[in-house]
């Protein structure tokens, strides 16, 4: 499934994307707010791959070249069928954000959950289309992406 069939609810969690990197950059952080033109989840390696157009891809991997992601915050809205994770790496010590949103359908949730129950984290991939090159950061925690939004 693509952005573009995820309708008003994903809307707004890409404009949450962007008000989250501009209250980074309000406290003098370098942040980022990326725009996925799809997410996919890779069950068996407990992975999302973030697509993402080449020059968000190059922006990302060069703010992120050499710095060490130090925590990772999920934020979490639901649909009919689908989760929506607003999910932001950061380190403090550079004072650099990404943030990035996905989404699971709730026909791969489950599967994808449990690998990352037994892997002990969900890695998010991000990637250019024509897959050159990638960039991982880990959620070490996966229950924090995985859990409902009125828990």
């Amino acid at each position: 499934m693509s952005r573009a069939d995820l309708g008003e609810r994903w809307q707004r969690v890409f404009d949450d994307t962007e008000a989250t990197a501009a209250e980074y950059r309000d406290r003098g952080w370098e942040a980022i707010a990326l725009h996925p033109g799809d997410v996919n989840p890779i069950a068996d390696e407990a992975r999302l791959h973030v697509l993402l157009p080449g020059s968000e891809f190059d922006e990302a991997d060069e703010l992120l070249s050499g710095v060490q992601i130090e925590s990772v915050r999920v934020y979490a809205a639901a649909g009919e069928t689908v989760s929506y994770r607003l999910v932001v790496a950061e380190s403090e010590t550079a004072e650099v954000a990404v943030c990035v949103p996905t989404f699971v359908l709730d026909s791969d949730r489950e599967a994808l959950e449990a690998a990352a129950a037994d892997a002990d984290r969900l890695t998010l991939r991000l990637r250019p289309l024509d897959d050159r090159d990638r960039v991982e950061f880990a959620i070490d925690d996966p229950d924090i992406f995985f859990r409902d939004p009125e828990e």
